[in-house]
């Protein structure tokens, strides 16, 4: 075997080796080894590599967190003062030399180092990449055969904006567009469909031939790289093998460009009868409350409860193992450098997994040190890595603390990485962003007291409640959740069939979950548009909403109004009682509405003022109903709201 000369590089290469001591520094590894030529590869944009890599709807980022993940970080002490190349790596640039001089060439080339990994074989990345469920011998032969291109080629796809599309398309995601339809002459994008709370856009598109022949529509989510990519790995783990036949699935894999932090998913859309593509958002001004309920349980729970609700078995948690991810993250630290062998200094808070933390009771300026936690997000240009229990995957990550203020170019983090210890001062807490989402509300009532008072109502303040209800054990259900179960998720199909977009947070969870957060949604979008904003009006509708919840007739405000929310929530009740594990008890569902409520609370930018004050109320109605339910005498107070909708529906 040839040895290679680090005189006999490419441009391109060379770039690959300065990524690589990189890598090797930010990992602590202080040697050169397969990993981070492979990383060099992946991090020079426009390659033969990334360009694979994108075909196989794979994310340069998701590739190298597994990387790291595989390898794990080294020690801050070095042992040696330079970078030596391993054994192996010794062995890669030397048949990567041997594939230059059968081109006739003395340069090492990009081509020459990815074969040489490949071939070799035994390697990290190479094992990665079989782990990801990559086709290794035809990865390989297209590696052999792929022409460089560095820049976009063939036919520019015209992006046509419909009329009728309200909004505008930045410039990624025109990018993304492109990318994703490129062959095609033209597409056109009919509408954006009603969006929950996700940073993502969903959009209705139609690829057209340059013939004008129009393809299927189909429907298009453009979002951070990440969640995209993660999103198609729950699809496939919770989604693919259950749906129904007829249903929107996903097709291909994501498309994620190399020069891009963003990526997209296309699904298939089927249209209404009338040839048409909505979500369940679009038709709630069109149906009555009855004429929900009743779809909602004909349509979308028996059409997926048989294969995700009902198959559901007993769950025993306490309540923030599955919904403390919904809350501002407990704790942001400013990051303090600390070399490893430094004694831990006097006074600081050590917060480690095992019993959960107190993290409500770590003021203000505390040193902090966090050890053992998972990297669940990273964002490198603010200098910021959220931390968490849970590997936020296969379980909801708890715990969550931020920390801001890193130097990425002196040290890295990817996700899934397990910190072994990182130290920061408390900057804000969790309570002060929930507080500071209260107060933007502009309450004429004292939040420093145990409750609040609504109408004639004395309601327990949900900030003084959340940290009581997280700690709560919880007898309930464990099902394939959607995860985000609201009306812009839920597209209508043929015949008013029920169709499900958009599994970033699908997995197996509380039952529950989906349809305390479907309920608030619906309460939040139907009987907020058009009340007034200020607090009276708020507190009319929420009357009706008291009232429904207890069983109770309201002779005051509008009756065909009250009469709505009354069949709505006895329509979702219906729903609820078959899930939850107990039928005369409702307290895991009152703890799911609860923090659904708190976490609207917060969405100052997505969510009318009427809206988050209307949440903010119903969460402290969702704290009494759960109290008056763990009454050692208590009955359900629900019962007769669910009753007296059956029988003015004139459902059995």
């Amino acid at each position: 075997m040839s040895d290679f000369s680090r005189d006999n590089l490419s441009d391109f290469v060379r770039d690959v080796m300065i990524v690589a001591r990189q890598e090797a520094h930010r990992m602590r590894h202080y040697f050169i080894g397969v990993e981070h030529l492979f990383i060099g590869l992946l991090e020079i944009k426009g390659g033969i590599t990334t360009s694979l890599l994108a075909d196989e709807g794979l994310l340069i980022e998701y590739v190298i967190d597994a990387i790291r993940r595989r390898t794990g970080k080294g020690s801050r002490d070095r042992i040696w003062p330079d970078l030596p190349d391993t054994p192996r790596a010794k062995i890669i640039m030397g048949i990567a030399q041997e594939l230059a001089f059968e081109e006739g060439r003395k340069n090492i080339q990009e081509r020459d180092l990815l074969m040489a990994i490949l071939e070799e074989n035994d390697n990290i990345p190479v094992r990665v990449l079989n782990a990801l469920g990559i086709n290794m011998p035809v990865f390989r032969e297209n590696a052999r055969t792929r022409q460089v291109k560095r820049s976009v080629t063939g036919t520019f796809t015209k992006i046509d904006i419909a009329a009728t599309f309200e909004g505008d398309l930045d410039h990624d995601q025109m990018f993304i567009l492109r990318r994703m339809f490129h062959g095609y002459s033209e597409v056109r994008i009919e509408a954006r469909l009603t969006r929950g709370f996700s940073s993502a856009v969903v959009l209705i598109a139609t690829p057209i031939h340059a013939d004008q022949r129009a393809d299927a529509s189909v429907v298009v989510k453009i979002g951070p790289s990440d969640a995209i990519q993660e999103e198609a790995i729950r699809y496939d783990r919770y989604v693919k093998n259950t749906l129904p036949p007829l249903t929107a699935r996903l097709e291909d894999r994501p498309i994620a460009p190399d020069n891009s932090n963003y990526a997209a998913l296309k699904y298939t859309l089927l249209t209404d009868t009338q040839g048409q593509a909505m979500d369940l958002g679009m038709m709630l001004n069109d149906w009555t409350a009855l004429e929900l309920g009743k779809w909602l349980y004909d349509q979308l729970y028996r059409t997926f409860g048989d294969r995700w609700w009902k198959q559901s078995r007993k769950y025993v948690f306490e309540a923030w193992k599955e919904y403390e991810w919904l809350l501002p993250p407990a704790l942001t630290l400013q990051y303090i450098d600390t070399p490893d062998n430094t004694p831990v200094p006097p006074g600081t808070t050590i917060i480690k997994p095992g019993k959960r933390p107190k993290l409500d009771e770590v003021e203000y300026g505390a040193i902090v040190q966090v050890a053992n936690y998972i990297v669940q997000k990273v964002d490198p240009d603010k200098g910021t890595i959220w931390l968490a229990l849970g590997d936020g995957m296969n379980t909801p990550r708890a715990s969550e603390i931020e920390v801001t203020n890193i130097d990425f170019s002196q040290d890295t983090y990817f996700r899934g990485e397990a910190v072994e210890k990182i130290y920061g001062r408390v900057w804000r807490t969790r309570h002060e962003r929930l507080l500071d989402a209260v107060r933007a509300l502009q309450p004429d009532f004292d939040l420093k007291g145990e409750f609040i008072s609504v109408n004639q109502h004395r309601l327990p303040n949900p900030l003084r409640s959340y940290m009581i209800m997280l700690e709560h054990p919880v007898e309930g259900m464990l099902s394939v959740i959607h995860g985000d179960l609201h009306p812009g998720n839920i597209l209508i199909g043929p015949n008013h069939s029920a169709l499900l977009i958009d599994f970033a947070h699908t997995r197996n969870g509380h039952t529950l979950f989906d349809w305390a957060n479907l309920e608030v949604s619906l309460l939040a979008e139907i009987f907020t548009k058009n009340i007034r904003p200020d607090w009276s009006g708020v507190r009319e509708v929420f009357e009706h909403i008291y009232a429904a919840y207890r069983g109770q007739t309201v002779h005051e405000g509008d009756p065909i109004e009250a009469l709505a929310i009354q069949q709505l929530v006895g329509s979702l009740r219906r729903i609820v009682r078959e899930c939850v594990s107990s039928p005369n008890k409702l307290t895991e569902f009152y703890i799911g509405v609860f923090f659904c409520s708190m976490r609207a609370v917060t969405w100052e930018n997505t969510l009318s003022l009427a809206g988050r004050r209307l949440l903010f109320l119903l969460a402290a109605l969702a704290v009494e109903q759960f109290r008056d339910e763990m009454k050692p005498d208590s009955k359900d107070k629900s019962s007769n709201a669910t009753a007296t909708d059956q029988t003015r529906s004139g459902e059995a």
